[in-house]
């Protein structure tokens, strides 16, 4: 598993939280963008992730 990516992931989901906690807003735009960034991070570890499970 790359260790980068997961600290990317870890980032991302930060900076997430704390957007909409300081804009009092889950909808809010920028936290959207947050939001799908970190979705295109989570489906690509999961492919790793089967990836690694088909060749043990």
């Amino acid at each position: 598993m790359d260790k980068q990516l997961l600290l990317q992931l870890e980032q991302l989901r930060n900076e997430m939280v704390e957007t909409a906690i300081s804009e009092k807003n889950l909808l809010h735009r920028d936290v959207l963008v947050l939001s799908q960034s970190l979705d295109e991070i989570i489906v690509q570890v999961q492919s790793e992730r089967r990836l690694l499970a088909r060749t043990t």
